[in-house]
C-alpha cells in the first residue's frame, strides 16, 4: 500500500516530507508545478502556504521555482508574459516565495496509450519534480487535484486542446430517440434538443462528457475517448521514470476550478493537506477525505464521477488507489 500522510498544520510540512525520498532532490532545481490561479478567482493555493513549501524543500537542500504552462483560451495566462502577470497580482513574486516563477509555452512529444502528449519543457527535463495541487470541483473532470494537476497543466496549449476536443461527442442520428437528457444535463448549454432535432453549438463544447456517458441509447460517443482517460495518460506522460513528490491542499473546496473566474464559494469544510509519491493515491484520498465530509459533493455540483480519472490511472500504471493513511 502506497503511503499518503494527513497533516492540517502548515508547519509540518517538512515533517511530512520527510515519510519519502528527499534525497533525490538534494542539490538539484525542482519545478514546483503550481497552478497560480485565473483572474478574479479567489481559491488557489495560497502564496504564503507556497512559500512554506519552498523553504522545506530548501531545507533539504534542493533549488525550487514556480511553474505552469499556458492556457489554450483566450485570457492573460495564455501567453508566458501575461501569466506572470497574473502570477505577480496573485502574490508569486520572489519576494513573496522566495523562489522565481517560471512559465513554459513549448514541449516534448511523448508517447502514452498509442497517444502523443506534449510534455512542457521543463517538466520534460526536470527530475525530481514537486507537484503542489490544490483539491477542487471541476467542471469537466469532476475534481482537479494532482493528475488534473499534471495531466493539463504539464502539457503544452495544443495538448490541452488536443484532448478537449478529442473528449467532445459524436451524434449518430439514426440511434438517437430525441429525449433531452443530453441537452438537460450539459453544464455549458451546448445541447439542444426540439421537434425531433438535436444540435449542437461547437464553440460551447467543452468535451466534458457528461453527454455521451448519460445517452442511454448510445446515440453519442467521443472523438477518441473520456477527457479523464486522456488526462491520467497525459499525467503519466509528465511524471513516469521520474522522482515526484506530490502535496494536495484539501482547503477552499469550490465547485469550479481554479481557471475559473466564477467558481463559487467552497462546497466543503476545509480538510488539511497530503502528501505522498504516488499520484493515483494521493487524489484517491483526497476525494476519500471530502466525500467523507460532504458525500459526493463534487458530482452533484458537476455532474461528473471523479473517480474515473482515478481508476483510468490504476489502470494504466500510473499509480495505485490502495493507500495508507498517516496522520501526523
Amino acid at each position: 500500500m502506497k503511503k499518503v500522510v494527513f497533516f492540517n498544520d502548515p508547519n509540518k510540512i517538512k515533517e511530512a516530507l520527510s515519510y519519502f525520498n528527499m534525497k533525490s532532490f538534494s542539490g538539484k532545481e525542482v519545478p514546483i508545478k503550481l497552478h497560480m490561479g485565473e483572474i478574479k478567482n479567489k481559491w488557489f493555493v495560497r502564496p504564503e502556504f507556497v512559500k512554506k513549501v519552498v523553504d522545506a524543500l530548501k531545507d533539504f537542500d534542493s533549488k525550487p521555482y514556480l511553474f505552469d504552462t499556458t492556457v489554450a483560451y483566450r485570457a492573460m495566462r495564455n501567453t508566458k508574459i501575461g501569466y506572470k502577470k497574473v502570477a505577480q497580482l496573485h502574490g508569486f513574486t520572489n519576494k513573496n516565495v522566495a523562489c522565481d516563477v517560471v512559465i513554459d509555452d513549448s514541449g516534448v512529444k511523448v508517447k502514452i496509450e498509442g497517444r502523443e502528449f506534449e510534455v512542457a519543457d521543463h517538466i520534460y527535463n526536470s527530475d525530481p519534480i514537486f507537484a503542489l495541487s490544490h483539491v477542487k470541483g471541476h467542471v469537466a473532470s469532476g475534481m482537479g487535484a494532482a493528475i488534473k494537476n499534471l495531466g493539463m497543466g504539464g502539457v503544452t496549449k495544443e495538448t490541452k486542446s488536443f484532448m478537449h476536443n478529442s473528449s467532445k461527442p459524436v451524434y449518430q442520428k439514426d440511434k438517437c430517440t430525441y429525449c433531452g437528457v443530453c441537452s438537460e444535463l450539459c453544464p455549458f448549454g451546448a445541447i439542444k434538443v426540439d421537434n425531433q432535432k438535436w444540435k449542437i453549438k461547437k464553440k460551447s463544447c467543452f468535451g466534458c462528457g457528461v453527454c455521451v456517458e448519460s445517452c442511454k441509447s448510445d446515440a453519442l460517443s467521443y472523438v477518441d475517448t473520456n477527457i479523464q482517460y486522456l488526462l491520467a495518460c497525459a499525467a503519466k506522460a509528465c511524471v513516469q521514470n521520474k522522482n515526484v513528490i506530490y502535496l494536495n491542499d484539501i482547503n477552499r473546496i469550490s465547485p469550479g476550478c481554479d481557471c475559473d473566474p466564477f467558481a463559487g464559494k467552497p462546497v466543503a469544510p476545509d480538510i488539511g493537506y497530503l502528501v505522498s509519491d504516488d499520484i493515483v493515491a494521493i487524489d484517491k484520498a483526497s476525494l476519500d477525505l471530502v466525500n467523507d465530509v460532504k458525500k459526493d459533493v463534487f458530482i452533484k455540483e458537476n455532474k461528473v464521477d471523479p473517480i474515473k480519472q482515478i481508476k483510468f490511472g490504476e489502470e494504466i500504471n500510473l499509480g495505485s488507489t490502495s493507500y495508507q493513511l498517516i496522520e501526523i
